[in-house]
Parts: C-alpha cells; sequence; structure tokens
C-alpha cells in the first residue's frame, strides 16, 4: 500500500472525559471512551467500525473533526496531497478539513433543524463558506436532493413533512454540499426500519461508486456493514479489538467478542438452531476499566494470564489482519455461517 493512498492516519488516540464530584467539582477520575485507537483508511474504501453501545464508536468520529476535542493522540488526514495535522490546526486550518470531512449523524431528525426548510438545510454549509450566490446555491440544492433520490419541488418543505428514511436522505444531501472527501458515518442506519435501511446503504454505495467518496460507517451491527464495508474494525470498551476484511471476519473470526457479536446477529427463520455465545455479566465501567483483556471478566475463553496481561493488537499470519487476544492463534472461533447452522467447536 503507497502512503499516498492512504486520506486518514490515526495513531494512539484517547478521549478521557473527566469524572467531577463534590461542592468545587473536583476530578476524581475519567471516563475513557477512547483509550489508544490506531488506524487508518485508504481513500475510496469503506471502514467499519462495529461494537456495542457505549463502546467509544461516536467518540472516534466525532474526534476526527474535532467536535469533541481528543485528549491526546495524532489525527492526520490528507488535503490536497498533504498530510495535515487535524489535532494541532488553527481555526482556519480546521476549518479547510471540516469542508473535505462531513459527518453523517445518527438521527435523522434532531440532527435537521425544524425552523429550517431542506432548501436552507443543504444550501448553509455554502452560506457558511460563502460560495455563491442565492441562485447557484437553490441550483446545487436541486442536484443533490436528486443525487440522493428526492425531488427538487421538496426543497421549500420542512423535516417534519418527511418520513425517517427521507429525512436521512436529506441528513445525506447535506454532508455531500461541499463535495468532501472522507464522510463520517455515524450509524446513519440504526434509527431507520430495516427495508429503509437497505435503500439507504444502497444509496451510499452508489454515491461512492459514482464519486468517489471514502467513508468510515459506524455501526453497532455486524450484518449492516457487511455489505457496504471493504474491512472491519471491532471496538470493545475504548480498544481496537480486532481489523480484517470484511468477508474474513465473518467467516473466521480471530477474537472472542467478534465471535459474540456474529452471534448475536438476529436470524429471519425461526427453525435455524443458531448458536450464540453468550458473554458473561455487563459491560465493565471505562472509568475503571478491568486489568490484562478488557474482555476476560466476561470471555468464555479467558485464562489467568487474559487477567494480567493486557494483549496488543497485533498482525495475524494473513496480511492485513490484526486482533488483540493471547489465543487467537490456538483457539478456532466459529463464523457466521457456522454459528448460523448451530454448529459446534
Amino acid at each position: 500500500m503507497s502512503q499516498d493512498d492512504v486520506i486518514l492516519e490515526v495513531k494512539n488516540l484517547k478521549k478521557y472525559f473527566p469524572i467531577k464530584r463534590g461542592f468545587f467539582r473536583r476530578v476524581v477520575g475519567h471516563v475513557k471512551a477512547i483509550d489508544g485507537v490506531s488506524f487508518h483508511i485508504k481513500k475510496g474504501e469503506t471502514l467499519g467500525l462495529v461494537g456495542e453501545s457505549g463502546c467509544g464508536k461516536s467518540t472516534t468520529g466525532r474526534c476526527i473533526n474535532r467536535l469533541i476535542e481528543p485528549t491526546e493522540g495524532e489525527i492526520s488526514f490528507r488535503l490536497n496531497g498533504e498530510l495535515k495535522d487535524v489535532v494541532r490546526a488553527d481555526r482556519n486550518e480546521l476549518a479547510t478539513i471540516r469542508r473535505s470531512a462531513q459527518i453523517i449523524f445518527q438521527d435523522p431528525f434532531s440532527s435537521l433543524d425544524s425552523r429550517m426548510s431542506v432548501r436552507d438545510l443543504i444550501a448553509e454549509p455554502l452560506k457558511v463558506n460563502r460560495i455563491g450566490n442565492n441562485k447557484t446555491q437553490t441550483d446545487t440544492v436541486a442536484e443533490l436532493l436528486g443525487r440522493v433520490g428526492l425531488n427538487k419541488h421538496q426543497m421549500n418543505r420542512y423535516p417534519h413533512e418527511f418520513s425517517g428514511g427521507q429525512r436521512q436522505r436529506i441528513g445525506i444531501a447535506r454532508a455531500l454540499t461541499l463535495n468532501p472527501e472522507l464522510i463520517i458515518c455515524d450509524e446513519p442506519v440504526s434509527a431507520l426500519d430495516v427495508s429503509v435501511q437497505a435503500q439507504v446503504i444502497n444509496l451510499l454505495e452508489d454515491l461512492q461508486e459514482e464519486f468517489g467518496y471514502t467513508y468510515l460507517f459506524i455501526a453497532h451491527d455486524l450484518s449492516v456493514v457487511e455489505h457496504i464495508s471493504d474491512r472491519v474494525m471491532v471496538m470493545y470498551l475504548g480498544k481496537i479489538v480486532e481489523v480484517a476484511g470484511a468477508d474474513e471476519i465473518y467467516l473466521t473470526p480471530k477474537h472472542p467478542y467478534t465471535e459474540a457479536l456474529l452471534g448475536s446477529i438476529p436470524v429471519g427463520d425461526p427453525r435455524l438452531n443458531k448458536k450464540r455465545i453468550p458473554l458473561k455479566g455487563n459491560v465493565p465501567s471505562p472509568s475503571n476499566p478491568p486489568s490484562g483483556c478488557n474482555l476476560h471478566p466476561r470471555c468464555p475463553y479467558a485464562q489467568d494470564v487474559c487477567s494480567k496481561e493486557e494483549p496488543e493488537l497485533v498482525e495475524q499470519a494473513e496480511t492485513g489482519r490484526y486482533s488483540a487476544c493471547h489465543f487467537s492463534k490456538e483457539i478456532r472461533f466459529s463464523g457466521y455461517e457456522e454459528l448460523k447452522a448451530g454448529s459446534t467447536r
């Protein structure tokens, strides 16, 4: 892989939220929402980021364009062929970076101002950046609405007049207004019906194929990212525990948490005796994570070393595959097809 192919590189990213108590609101601890995350995204690819609620996925996405200020780490974004330091960028540089790194939010209703028309919502990035005049901005809005499958005659309506799927299409159109290179999709389909989810995912794929967009696709459901992602990162309690190609991670997972996520994907046929991999207990508090491997109190494969030594995210025998498990080479974890068939190890 050429270094010029990398559009985003994140190294040792951390975000700790302070815990304050008492009358004087003294800091007594920190919630470790992101704890040493590193990854890269190549131009034109879709990188999926999955994990259960509260593991730090959305915080990671929002740290990339500094909607949330990171506590520590490096974020490098390639702009006009040159890597820009996002963490240390001043106000003007950050504004330039954000024009090329847009975000689609999870809730398509609360992320749209109910007092603004669709035309004003989509044209707002153009106004903020002083691009064009009223007529050219309206023409751009009409083009973007057509691009996401809506009618230009709908631009004078308001968000409450649209369905959830249509509102998310409006959110997508707004993210495309400045023709960004990277789009952070923060669970863009989790608030939608299953049938509408497929439509939105197909739309994102079509847009990527036509315009070459790069996606960081955040979701909590592995079945959603399977269809759109080139590579998938699995996150647990603020850390990346596995990285692999989308097909590989479904067929041959290398981490017990990935196996558990695959086992939790619902199956439409009630006659199938699907095998599930139960995780004991609840997710530990990110303000007081367990020693050693974060998963060891819940892991069915845990041994003594798991509570004492934290496993590093290391490359497996297969090029491009990474896993943070002491026994990723010794244990054969079940893939989705095996779990769906109810097979046993």
